[in-house]
């Protein structure tokens, strides 16, 4: 997805390390346990490892599953309502003494189970209407997102405990939970075109041929996953050994605060900045994963395919080069937001023109396709976090302001597209395999 997203949090902590006097090669080469890397490395694997491996499987679940290609927008709005995870350990935190220790135990086992159970329940569908549903992939899609939509009030904090060098690590983690699963999903491959067999009364049914394994296999190794994220995450806060890499509870978040600017949250930059994130986000969780089906299908199913893997490897490989590249400001930024504007542009056409796309018949037309998908992904992802590092010069109050807008614009954009996905037509799905003339 694209909608596989990494968390908001995530890009502020890359672009904290801009604001450090040591660089972020010396974080790398301070004394330090690799022991305790490895195991931060597994546990930030877990955050958004569910819905990004999940998206990477919709080229085979669109076939599958009675929604077609209009399966991502159902999918982008069961994530993006997993965000009332925030509501609910708020509330848990009003009214009761529960620790945020507890809760990240709690939020990794639903992931984990929620994925074991979609492995085996994601082909059980419910009669709704004169319409079958997918009620039980989508129900455990949206408990499998509550991870990674509450992980940005749970995950970061607890990072306070231990030394600044192991917020790299962790970073890379969380990068990974999108790059492993799109190289799984790369060895897993979609099997190629489907064939068409006579079916009767003049119609043909699409036989796929198989993929290297199944998605009950896939999501299965996603449980895995995941279960080994909540057993780093065990050792991590039980193992006495790595007391030594402690620090002092507070000291960490204060020393950041302090070393922060000022800036009027009224002023007509800062709107601007809000409104360019909500944007974004609209665009990066909501518009992008909707309509890719739609953009990239009538092309083929290794163009989905692809795009959709190589894509979802773009998104962490942008975030993880930001954090040694310097930030992208004025014409430069200028520059990237105009080059993804011309992109989405052709991938709306696309998607708008479906099942007949421009050039939807050539190889040049699938290699344009797939090209502008992943340099977008990557483009907008790359935009995304730095434009959440101008946001961290309103402090604590700008950051929860940008991380609201940012909630916001993903849902507006997920509910908008599935409105016009499903109660529309401007988008048309073609039959695998049309009628043919007697």
């Amino acid at each position: 997805m694209s909608l596989a997203r990494l968390s908001e949090e995530k890009e502020r902590l890359a672009c904290v390390e801009e604001t450090r006097d040591s660089s972020t090669t010396s974080m790398f080469t301070s004394r330090r346990r690799v022991a305790l890397d490895l195991l931060l490395v597994c546990w930030g694997l877990g955050t958004w490892l569910g819905v990004n491996g999940l998206f990477v499987q919709l080229p085979l679940l669109v076939e599958r599953l009675p929604e077609g290609w209009s399966l991502p927008s159902a999918m982008s709005v069961a994530i993006q309502s997993a965000n009332i995870g925030l509501l609910i350990y708020a509330s848990l935190r009003k009214v009761t003494r529960i620790s945020d220790t507890t809760c990240i135990y709690g939020l990794l086992a639903i992931g984990t189970i929620a994925l074991f159970l979609n492995s085996f329940l994601f082909p059980k569908t419910v009669l709704i209407g004169d319409k079958e549903k997918s009620v039980a992939f989508l129900t455990l899609t949206f408990f499998v997102a509550l991870v990674g939509c509450t992980s940005s009030v749970l995950f970061y904090p607890y990072l306070r405990h231990y030394r600044e060098i192991y917020l790299a690590t962790y970073l890379v983690g969380e990068g990974l939970s999108g790059f492993i699963p799109s190289i799984i999903a790369l060895i897993q491959g979609v099997g190629g075109e489907p064939d068409c067999v006579p079916a009767g009364n003049n119609t043909f049914q699409a036989v796929f041929p198989p993929p290297r394994f199944d998605s009950t296999v896939f999501i299965v190794l996603l449980g895995i996953l995941s279960a080994l994220s909540l057993i780093s995450f065990c050792i991590l806060h039980n193992y006495s050994g790595f007391s030594s890499e402690r620090v002092k509870e507070g000291e960490a978040a204060k020393e950041e605060e302090a070393s922060l600017p000022r800036v009027s949250l009224l002023k007509p930059e800062w709107i601007g900045l809000m409104v360019l994130m909500a944007v974004l986000n609209a665009l990066s969780s909501g518009v992008m994963p909707s309509i890719q089906s739609f953009s990239c299908l009538p092309y083929g199913r290794q163009a989905y395919h692809l795009s959709v893997t190589l894509g979802a490897m773009a998104n962490p490989t942008a975030c993880l080069a930001g954090v040694w590249l310097k930030p992208v400001r004025g014409r430069w930024l200028t520059l990237m937001l105009t080059l993804s504007a011309v992109l989405l542009a052709y991938i709306f056409v696309t998607a708008v023109q479906s099942p007949t796309p421009p050039l939807y018949t050539q190889t040049s037309g699938v290699i344009i396709i797939v090209v502008s998908w992943v340099v977008c992904s990557g483009l907008v992802s790359y935009a995304r976090m730095w434009v959440f590092a101008s946001a961290r010069r309103g402090g604590a109050r700008g950051m929860r302001q940008c991380g609201a807008l940012s909630q916001l614009g993903s849902a507006f954009g997920s509910i908008t597209l599935y409105c016009l996905i499903n109660y529309t037509q401007f988008f048309n799905q073609a039959p695998d395999c049309p009628a043919r003339p007697s």
